[in-house]
């Protein structure tokens, strides 16, 4: 090992780094030096605990003076898991009073506050309740159980309701309305829940889950309850250009009620889904190829055109489709009606023709939700809910849809 000439701080400091790096072992470096930071971080510990004792009791141990505020009743010992790893047998001070409080952690507290919010960021980043453990493990050193990550993700439920309650700015120029059923286990029962959920594209194109709220169906009263919240946050609807839903009559109908100036676009995908049960297996890919014609036409006029076209095409052998189609093909046809630019149009009408934008975020809360055999209560579920949606809006703050900036 060579040496170096230095004077005062630096030549104790390069001493301790000398005597350090003679013990170490080079192909475990890493881990000397975590053990060592352990170590470091209990001396620090066992050193401050003393020094709050001091001042708590205005007194040094054995000290006989008139300024004693109380006295000294031994140890007991703790662990903590920190950052740097479990630090193990922590001496803390106790009173004679048992008034005696750390100020380095709270009474009863098992883990520093920054492993805490380790196990959070996982939750939020959609690792597994039961994965946390895995993924902490090689950095903390440290076994989290199960249930210790759902008693700290509790702490969500202060996040979820800011979410829920916060100002919501009237600038989203498109919003997609829908709904998933979960089924999930509450105790030895199975219950059905359903997930209204808002999503909406900004005038920069910024894409974000708006709100959400577990209903038990997706009535009238239900969707209109939760239009309404928006509307009284701020969700105006002063720059929307077109509301996308399914065929959900609870929505179409509160729409008519929050929102009753604003074009409603009824879903494609939603409505293709419908008719295909209508047809005959042998029909089925002539009359979707007629149908992919009409929403894929420049214009609304050639899209009536061609409907017309398909109605005396199908009439006879499907009315019924006919009559679907035509009842609702002025909501079908709204999304041909937004003046875009020329280059831009393919790109953005295949992303406001359906509600498809908001059927790939429930395909995530599906993936997490199915794993979990039961749900306490509803806290739990807004929970899981809450931290894919969180996570989804943090990755697109970054990937903006600068497309939707190019409108006549």
């Amino acid at each position: 090992m060579r040496t170096v000439n230095l004077t005062g701080n630096l030549k104790l400091r390069w001493q301790f780094v000398n005597e350090f790096l003679k013990e170490s072992q080079s192909k475990n470096f890493w881990i000397d030096v975590n053990k060592l930071a352990m170590q470091k971080t209990k001396s620090v510990l066992q050193i401050a605990l003393e020094e709050e004792m001091f001042q708590y009791t205005q007194a040094g141990r054995y000290e006989r003076t008139s300024l004693r505020l109380d006295s000294r009743n031994g140890y007991y010992m703790r662990n903590l898991d920190t950052s740097f790893g479990p630090i193990e047998n922590i001496k803390v001070p106790r009173s004679r009073n048992g008034l005696f409080q750390p100020s380095m952690f709270e009474k009863y507290q098992r883990r520093q506050e920054a492993v805490n919010q380790a196990i959070t960021n996982c939750f939020l980043l959609g690792v597994s309740t039961r994965n946390v453990k895995n993924v902490l493990k090689p950095l903390l050193g440290v076994n989290i159980s199960a249930s210790t990550v759902s008693n700290v993700t509790k702490e969500l439920d202060k996040l979820v309701k800011k979410f829920h309650q916060r100002e919501v700015i009237d600038d989203y120029q498109f919003l997609f309305l829908d709904a998933i059923n979960i089924s999930v286990r509450y105790g030895n029962k199975s219950v059905k829940k359903t997930v209204l959920t808002a999503y909406g594209i900004t005038i920069l194109g910024q894409r974000e889950i708006i709100d959400f709220r577990i209903v038990r169906s997706e009535s009238k009263d239900a969707c209109e309850s939760f239009l309404n919240n928006l509307f009284n946050r701020g969700l105006k609807g002063h720059n929307l250009k077109l509301i996308v839903t399914d065929g959900s009559k609870g929505l179409i109908a509160a729409l008519a009620i929050v929102y009753p100036g604003i074009k409603h676009q009824r879903c494609w995908f939603h409505k293709l889904q419908n008719i295909m049960k209508l047809l005959k297996k042998k029909d089925q890919k002539q009359v979707l190829k007629a149908l992919r014609k009409i929403y894929n036409a420049q214009s609304r006029a050639v899209a009536l055109k061609r409907f017309k076209d398909f109605k005396n095409a199908w009439n006879k052998t499907y009315s019924n489709v006919i009559k679907s189609l035509e009842r609702d093909l002025e909501e079908l046809l709204n999304f041909l009606t937004i003046p875009i630019k020329k280059e831009y149009r393919a790109f953005i009408r295949k992303r406001i023709r359906t509600t498809n934008v908001i059927e790939r975020s429930f395909r995530e809360i599906r993936r997490r939700t199915k794993p979990m055999s039961c749900f306490n209560n509803n806290d739990s579920l807004q929970r899981i809910i809450f931290a894919v949606f969180y996570r989804l809006n943090t990755n697109w703050k970054e990937k903006p849809l600068n497309q939707f900036t190019q409108f006549i």
